[in-house]
């Protein structure tokens, strides 16, 4: 049985902004686990996204990192936030480099300047997200990323925001927007047009392929599987939800995934990790992942499977970074 080494840890459903594409600000839930309850994570974690609602609005997060890094120490933590609340996570960073200066921040941008403050559903939400980036950078927070999510909203920002993260000199990550019951609690189609996000990914990939860095290579792999997703061609690799990957929500419930709305167990209720990854209800769960065919391509999943297929993204880069170089698409590679 594998364990999993990845995952996206959701620790509350509050939110302060009003996004086009995730509707947690209406469930506005108070429900949450406490930090000692998430010390049944298990060990065997290598990646965290610690992810919300707005993380930021629980005023114990310090204490939930501590307990979440206690449970997982070889974990690369990652803490995902709209960044309005600057000085509060300005506070709350300081606070937490206390202890571990490895924690890593992806800050949303979802266009530049109003087209930003119009997908976020709050007035100002560029200029306070770009703050609290240059702010928490003074702070010392070397490992730093802008996260931007492709929507029919906002799917002619994709290469500007990318440009603007190269402008920063900070990591650059982009996602599709994806519907999803229990994690964003939307259900309508949210996906951009394929032929310009292709145009917009386009770009980027060449740009990612012709530096000196096999994380952006990847990440080109990664931009790229977006572009044949929203296409409708599934994802390049097989999921492995259930297996490498869960999702946690606040109230403890475990997903194979953040699309499927299929339970694993709750880490609340389960004696151990062990007794809820080795149970029924998540063999169950990992059989629906097989038969799954939805074919989405988040980084969550993704990541897991290049990990796991090595050999195979390899490849692809040193073909598609030799057309890159030549000025050559390589979006038809995958």
């Amino acid at each position: 049985m594998q364990y999993p080494f990845d995952a996206v840890v959701a620790v509350n459903y509050r939110c302060n902004a009003r996004c086009l594409m995730c509707n947690i600000w209406e469930v506005q839930s108070g429900e949450q686990l406490s930090p000692s309850e998430f010390a049944k994570l298990p060990s065997t974690l290598r990646t965290i996204n610690v992810s919300g609602g707005e993380p930021f609005l629980r005023d114990d997060l310090p204490d939930v990192i501590q307990a979440i890094k206690a449970a997982s120490p070889n974990a690369k933590i990652t803490i995902s936030t709209n960044g309005l609340l600057t000085e509060k996570i300005v506070r709350t960073m300081r606070d937490v480099f206390a202890t571990d200066r490895t924690i890593a921040l992806g800050i949303s941008i979802d266009g530049i300047d109003q087209k930003h403050d119009e997908v976020r559903g709050v007035r100002g939400a560029y200029r306070m997200a770009t703050e609290t980036l240059k702010r928490v950078r003074a702070l010392g927070v070397n490992d730093l990323r802008i996260a931007f999510t492709a929507s029919p909203a906002n799917i002619d920002h994709f290469y500007r925001v990318y440009n603007l993260a190269r402008e920063l000199k900070v990591q650059f990550t982009c996602a599709v927007a994806h519907s999803s019951s229990h994690y964003f609690h939307s259900k309508s189609d949210l996906s951009p047009d394929g032929k310009i996000l292709e145009r917009q990914i386009g770009r980027i990939v060449n740009a990612e392929l012709q530096t000196l860095s096999p994380k952006r290579w990847a990440r080109a792999y990664f931009a790229s599987g977006l572009a044949r997703y929203t296409a409708g061609g599934g994802r390049p690799l097989p999921c492995l939800g259930g297996s490498a990957f869960f999702f946690l929500n606040p109230r403890g419930d475990i997903y194979p995934c953040n699309v499927l709305d299929v339970t694993m167990g709750n880490l609340r209720e389960a004696p151990s990790f062990d007794d809820l990854w080795l149970s029924d209800d998540a063999d169950a769960a990992r059989g629906a992942v097989a038969a799954c065919r939805k074919g989405c391509w988040m980084i969550c999943t993704a990541r897991a499977a290049m990990l796991q297929s090595k050999r195979k993204v390899a490849v692809w880069a040193i073909r598609s970074k030799v057309k890159a170089h030549m000025g050559l698409a390589v979006l038809d590679e995958l």
